[in-house]
C-alpha cells in the first residue's frame, strides 16, 4: 500500500512540475519545410528571400513545403488538370518571433484574420516591367453574399476563434483579367495557415481574350511560422483555354500576382 501511495504522489508530482514548464510553441522547423528544395534552392531562398518556379504545358508543384494541408492542396489542383502556373516562396524575416512565441494563439489569431481581409486588398500594387512603374493590381476587392450579387459589399469577416475550415465569396476587379467572383477557402492545423481562392466566373485577359473558364484557376497561399521567420507560398495556377495566345502573358502575370499578394500580406502584418 505504501508503495502504491509512493508511485501516485511521484506521478502527481511529475504532472504538476511539467503543468509549470512553459507552453511548447508552435513555430516550425525552417530545415524541415524546406527539406525537398534542392541546395541551390535553399542558397537562393536565404540569400534572395524568393524564389520561384514557371510550369507551363502541365503542373507539378515542387516548392509546396511538407504542411499538414499539402496533400488537399495538391488534390485541388490535379482535379483541373492545370497547364501553366507559378509557384513562389518567400521568407519574411521581418516576422517577429519572439512576440509569436510569447503568445503564439493571439499571434495566430492576428496571422489568420490577415488573410481573411480581403478588402485591404484593394490598391495593392505590382511593378510592372514593360512600363516601368508601380500599378494598382486590385482596384476593387470585397466579401459578397452570393454570385447574384457581385456589387454588394460585405465588410471584412474577422473571427475570434480560429476555425478548422471555412469559406466565403468574394468580388475582385484586376489590371490583368477585369471584374470575377470566387471562393475563398480558408483551412487551419495550427500552425499552418492556408487559403484556396477559386474563381466561379470567367476569367478575360484586357478584358477582351477569354482565357480562363469558371473553377479553372486557383490560387493557394500557405502561411507558415518557423524560427527562421515567416515562410509565404503562393500558387497561381490555370487551365487556360488559350495556352499558346496566352503564355507570352502568362509568366509575368502570374508571377505578378504571387508577389502582389507576398507584399500585401507581410504589408498588412505591419
Amino acid at each position: 500500500m505504501l508503495k502504491s501511495c509512493k508511485k501516485w504522489s511521484i506521478a502527481l508530482l511529475c504532472l504538476f512540475s511539467l503543468s509549470l514548464l512553459p507552453a511548447q510553441t508552435p513555430l516550425l522547423s525552417f530545415e524541415t519545410v524546406t527539406s525537398r528544395l534542392t541546395p541551390e534552392q535553399k542558397r537562393d531562398l536565404i540569400k534572395n528571400e524568393e524564389i520561384t518556379a514557371f510550369h507551363f504545358g502541365d503542373f507539378n508543384t515542387e516548392l509546396l513545403p511538407p504542411v499538414p494541408q499539402e496533400q488537399e492542396i495538391r488534390s485541388l489542383l490535379s482535379s483541373q488538370e492545370m497547364n501553366m502556373g507559378i509557384e513562389g516562396l518567400f521568407l519574411y524575416r521581418d516576422f517577429p518571433v519572439d512576440d509569436y512565441r510569447k503568445d503564439p494563439d493571439a499571434y495566430s489569431l492576428m496571422l489568420y484574420n490577415t488573410l481573411r481581409s480581403v478588402s485591404t486588398l484593394e490598391g495593392t500594387q505590382y511593378y510592372s516591367a514593360s512600363r516601368g512603374e508601380m500599378r494598382d493590381l486590385f482596384v476593387e476587392s470585397w466579401m459578397i453574399p452570393d454570385l447574384d450579387n457581385p456589387g454588394k459589399k460585405l465588410p471584412d469577416s474577422v473571427v475570434a476563434k480560429i476555425p478548422r475550415s471555412d469559406s466565403f465569396l468574394i468580388h475582385q476587379k484586376d489590371k490583368s483579367f477585369g471584374k470575377n467572383e470566387s471562393l475563398m477557402e480558408f483551412h487551419y492545423d495550427a500552425p499552418v495557415i492556408s487559403s484556396a481562392i477559386i474563381n466561379k466566373t470567367p476569367m478575360y485577359y484586357n478584358s477582351l481574350i477569354r482565357v480562363i473558364g469558371p473553377e479553372k484557376m486557383q490560387i493557394h497561399l500557405v502561411i507558415i511560422p518557423t524560427e527562421q521567420g515567416l515562410l509565404f507560398y503562393g500558387v497561381t495556377a490555370a487551365d487556360s483555354l488559350n495556352i499558346n495566345a496566352f503564355r507570352k502573358k502568362a509568366n509575368n502575370s502570374f508571377y505578378n500576382r504571387v508577389k502582389a499578394l507576398f507584399h500585401w500580406y507581410t504589408r498588412e502584418l505591419g
